[in-house]
């Protein structure tokens, strides 16, 4: 087949960007094309430079309202788009389902879409336009397709395929020292460490809240956070960057020594290794959680909240890696439970390694995208 890939930006903003590159990766060595679509390049597009047989630069997926220029724009990309003559049209969000439905509408090839986050609460005409056009969709939880059908499209034109991620690339790091040591990271601490978005959604307050009351038992305990900053928080009328107020929370609590703070970066299988435990506390409706299953693949236990697509990834023996969200006592006592496991349950860290390649494995992840694009061409 002949798979058009509309794509945002080629560097990674969370899992989508990476779990995209690895299917299209997936795909193309299964013996498709892929022609890729993107707006802004970026440390990813070596890799897709390996494999794809196009890579088009565009402007716009939408018509930006406020743009004189967005229509021409978007025109623009849709035409690229319709002279490749796909067999395939897939979009990896439905904020690009308007160009991707054009193109779908004038080649006649079926357009798939990506289901990587919750519905919106009000699609807003473009999209609403867009999304009409879909043939079928891929929902990354039961708990995301739920909701889409929530929304009101039919359970029909959903499948759910999981994330899943090459184990092979997340090897367990062997002397943690060195890795902690890189990332200025005290030694002799139990390393507990957030990765992704900074925000209040995914619970930071609660899981500041928690690391203290865990210390109190066990003074060991060392929060690492991990991320860019980019949401804005309003603290007595001021508009303040979240990570800054995070931190000054840090302060007031007297724990500011005990947190390392780390802008995001590439390395975060070697984070990972060299952390004690890895901890996803969201309030939100996770619609999956990939670094719950990149963590787990490099041996380190990930404890989730009990939210959106979580349970999905934590079921079996790592169901007891849940707690509720918002509960700070429930999260402080898992903190405390699962930090000193190296010394407590060795084999532990391999457990959780065989429950990714188990269940989250890329070749599964690659072949269920591959049927449903298979199913809806025929």
């Amino acid at each position: 087949m002949k798979i058009l890939v509309l794509e945002n930006v080629l560097f990674s903003r969370g899992g989508q960007e990476k779990s995209l590159l690895d299917v299209c990766e997936g795909l193309s060595s299964r013996g498709h094309s892929i022609d890729l679509m993107y707006r802004t390049g970026g440390v990813l597009e070596s890799r897709y430079r390996k494999f794809c047989s196009r890579m088009i630069r565009v402007k716009s997926y939408s018509i930006e309202r406020r743009d004189p220029f967005a229509f021409m724009d978007w025109l623009a990309s849709s035409w690229k788009g319709i002279h490749i003559k796909p067999d395939i049209v897939y979009a990896n969000q439905y904020h690009d389902s308007l160009c991707a439905g054009l193109i779908s509408r004038i080649t006649g090839a079926p357009f798939i879409c990506h289901l990587r986050l919750p519905p919106p609460s009000l699609l807003c005409t473009q999209y609403r336009i867009g999304m009409s056009r879909v043939s079928h969709m891929i929902a990354v939880s039961e708990n995301t397709r739920a909701l889409w059908v929530k929304f009101g499209f039919s359970k029909d034109k959903i499948s759910v395929v999981h994330n899943g991620i090459d184990v092979k690339s997340y090897a367990a790091v062997t002397d943690p020292k060195i890795i902690r040591k890189q990332f200025n990271i005290p030694e002799n601490t139990l390393v507990v460490t957030y990765a992704g978005r900074l925000g209040a959604a995914k619970g930071l307050g609660v899981l500041l809240k928690a690391f203290v009351s865990a210390r109190q038992k066990e003074p060991r305990l060392h929060l690492v956070i991990c991320g860019r900053s980019g949401e804005k928080v309003n603290v007595d009328g001021s508009i303040r960057e979240y990570l800054d107020y995070f931190k000054s929370q840090g302060q007031l609590l007297g724990i500011g020594e005990h947190i390392t703070y780390i802008e995001h970066t590439e390395e975060i299988p070697y984070l990972f290794g060299a952390s004690d435990l890895v901890v996803l506390p969201s309030l939100w409706p996770e619609p999956f959680g990939r670094i719950l299953i990149e963590s787990m693949a490099c041996g380190t236990p990930a404890v989730g909240s009990r939210v959106g697509g979580i349970p999905e990834i934590l079921f079996g023996e790592a169901k007891s890696f849940l707690c509720e969200p918002n509960d700070e006592s429930e999260l402080a006592a898992l903190l405390g439970r699962y930090a000193n496991w190296r010394a407590e349950d060795p084999s532990l860290g391999m457990r959780c390694r065989q429950h990714v390649a188990e269940h989250f494995n890329l070749e599964t992840m690659v072949k269920g995208v591959e049927e449903v694009f298979l199913k809806t061409v025929k």
